[in-house]
């Protein structure tokens, strides 16, 4: 059923196979990987004796356990509520992929399949499991899509709860360039239709500065300065946020540096976040292509 309400909500895009894997699940895998390490954005502390979830994090980068990552990811008592959560969620994801698909934890599949198969459901064999394990970790992890569906938080008192209400044309929009599906025509954004956030990790006034005024000098008139990032970056990122991989491209093309990245972990109401990196501090010159307007190799997924 879920796999069908999905399909449906995104204009009949097929789900052949499906992986559900419960909470307890998740804490197994990620102890019997060792942990994993992630920077934490802020300190956590809530209690629900109910649901039996204690969260207690101290923001920072740190290796944290499985009782301590699934606390990251069920944490959801901040501004941003459930899609906050789902941006931490995404954040460890990565994580993960970058430390532990890698081919000593390949060689460990069949303990770890043999450690979680309890919390597992799934229409893959244990086979496709493996061979989808080998096959992540040959691939560039930069290459890698995580998507939300694009959409806003319901008015306060519009009804009985808190949802997230999709945006229809949006979705088509983000199927048909990230799904090849359906018959929406893509054609490149303009700079003043994008909305673009500026989140600094820099505490550098002139950094963010010079963004701006080269944004603004390249048409991007639509810009607004979001909640400092609060990890330090070296290289910034440039957030596809509503999966706009062609406007995150024209971005990193006005800028000359950054890394576009295929993710929902920037300010929720922009279209591309920008998470400013101490590269921005010493720009590379735009080479004469790019000055162009030549585009750079897109990224692309699985």
């Amino acid at each position: 059923m879920a796999a069908r309400s999905v399909s449906e909500l995104l204009g009949g895009v097929g789900i052949d196979r499906y992986v559900t894997i419960n909470v307890q699940g998740v804490q197994a895998l990620i102890d019997a990987l060792g942990g994993v390490t992630v920077y934490v954005p802020s300190d956590m502390k809530y209690t629900d004796h109910s649901q039996h979830l204690y969260v207690n994090l101290k923001a920072g980068r740190q290796h944290l356990n499985g009782d301590q990552t699934l606390q990251l990811l069920r944490f959801r008592h901040d501004e941003n509520g459930d899609i906050g959560r789902i941006q931490r969620q995404q954040m460890v994801m990565r994580a993960l992929m970058e430390q532990a698909l890698n081919p000593a934890t390949v060689a460990r599949v069949p303990k770890l399949l043999s450690v979680i198969q309890s919390n597992i459901d799934t229409n893959l064999t244990v086979e496709e499991l493996v061979a989808l394990s080998g096959f992540a970790s040959q691939v560039n992890r930069s290459n890698t899509k995580m998507l939300m569906v694009p959409g806003e938080f319901s008015r306060p008192g519009e009804y009985d709860a808190s949802y997230w209400l999709p945006h229809p044309s949006k979705i088509q929009s983000l199927v048909s360039q990230h799904f090849e599906f359906g018959a929406t025509s893509l054609t490149e954004e303009t700079p003043d239709t994008l909305r673009v956030a500026i989140q600094d990790s820099t505490h550098q006034e002139k950094g963010v500065e010079a963004v701006q005024a080269t944004l603004k000098n390249d048409g991007f008139n639509n810009i607004y300065l979001s909640k400092p990032w609060t990890e330090p970056l070296s290289v910034t990122r440039i957030v596809a946020q509503r999966g706009d991989v062609i406007g995150a491209e024209a971005v990193r093309r006005s800028l000359g540096f950054g890394e576009v990245r295929i993710e929902n972990t920037g300010d929720i109401e922009s279209d591309v976040t920008i998470q400013l990196g101490k590269d921005a501090l010493q720009p590379p010159k735009k080479t004469l292509q790019n000055r162009k307007g030549s585009s750079p190799k897109t990224r692309s997924g699985f």
